[in-house]
């Protein structure tokens, strides 16, 4: 059967490869699919070095590492000395004020609720509801140090960085609203009782 088989090809046979009369030649990869192939390795070679090399990723994991190392380490003495600097006269003008309740009602629901309940009655976080505060005297100058600086031993993240203060203050005068209320299910008073 290899005697019907042009002379043209007989130095490309391959000794020992040959199979109901189909005998394999030793023939170059198509050009277009080497191409492919070249290109691909090329695109790999580019996509490994933007998706592994870019530096800025690694700064800013860096620099959330030294934040959450900082805010870790900070103290509950530190964390009650950072005052607003807006007087308690000036926050207790946002109970009166419809909006700012809305407002701080609002994100409360979106971001507290979580872990202090919708009402305030406290889940994962404390009751809000009651008259015991663990943090301050359940002034909304307090209120307000616990939300920007966080509670960082008991798992409360600091807001400051992530809303702005006007927000601060509106969901600081919500929870200081809401005091006194009744809701069903409400965890057990924690802290220290405050009468005012």
């Amino acid at each position: 059967m290899s005697e019907d088989k042009p002379q043209l090809y007989d130095d490309k046979i391959l000794e020992g490869y040959e199979y109901d009369g189909i005998t394999e030649y030793d023939n170059p990869c198509p050009v277009w699919l080497l191409y492919i192939f070249y290109f691909t390795v090329l695109l790999a070679v580019f996509y490994t070095g933007y998706h592994f090399g870019s530096s800025s990723r690694d700064e800013i994991l860096d620099d959330y590492a030294i934040k959450l190392k900082e805010a870790q380490t900070q103290t509950p003495a530190q964390a009650s000395t950072q005052k607003p600097e807006i007087s308690e006269s000036e926050l207790l003008v946002l109970l009166q004020d419809p909006a700012a309740l809305a407002e701080g009602g609002e994100i409360f629901g979106d971001q507290c609720a979580l872990c202090h309940g919708y009402s305030g009655e406290g889940m994962i976080g404390p009751n809000l509801i009651d008259s015991y505060w663990l943090h301050g005297k359940g002034k909304i100058s307090d209120i307000v140090v616990s939300i920007s600086s966080g509670i960082p031993d008991k798992g409360m993240a600091a807001w400051a960085d992530r809303i702005p203060e006007r927000q601060i203050l509106h969901i600081a005068a919500y929870i200081k609203s809401i005091k006194g209320s009744v809701a069903e299910n409400a965890k057990e008073p924690d802290g220290e009782l405050v009468e005012e």
